[in-house]
């Protein structure tokens, strides 16, 4: 597989407060260093314990994708208003995890993914939990984890 060696930040986005925490940080980072910016969200399974034709899981599905390209575009316009960079957008599934680290590893090491905790629980989230634990060693892309509880002042500092 051919590697991309353009600078690429890549931010997970969901339904999350701590979402727009990675975003700015991913903005400030992909500004500052002329880099592109592509957010990613996840689609569950629908199906799991189903018995659902493969038409209707299309159709949930194809729902689910919807509702997660309209997520995107609210950001891509936030992103687009902070900073003028034009963010690319791509959507997995989360059943389907290691197709997403595929993406990941035919970008260059210069790429980076963007995660934020989770306020309310003190501990990172599912899919952090799952890179790290479950798939660390086959991730050839650094992983960033910003704390979700960050103010914008404190983002400023690290950057």
């Amino acid at each position: 597989m051919k590697k991309i060696n353009q600078r690429n930040y890549f931010v997970v986005i969901d339904d999350s407060e701590e979402m727009w925490t990675a975003v700015k940080f991913a903005v400030k980072r992909a500004k500052l260093t002329k880099s592109n910016l592509t957010t990613i969200s996840f689609i569950e399974n629908i199906s799991d314990g189903m018995l659902l034709t493969s038409s209707t899981e299309k159709i949930l599905d194809k729902e689910q994708i919807t509702n997660e390209k309209t997520k995107h575009k609210e950001v891509h316009e936030f992103i687009y208003e902070k900073a003028k960079i034009k963010a690319k957008a791509e959507i997995f599934k989360i059943s389907e995890i290691d197709n997403f680290i595929n993406f990941l590893n035919s970008y260059s090491s210069n790429s980076t993914i963007i995660l934020a905790t989770s306020k309310d629980i003190g501990k990172p989230g599912p899919l952090i939990d799952k890179l790290i634990y479950e798939k660390g060693n086959s991730l050839h892309c650094p992983l960033v984890i910003i704390n979700g509880n960050l103010e914008d002042k404190e983002i400023e500092k690290i950057i």
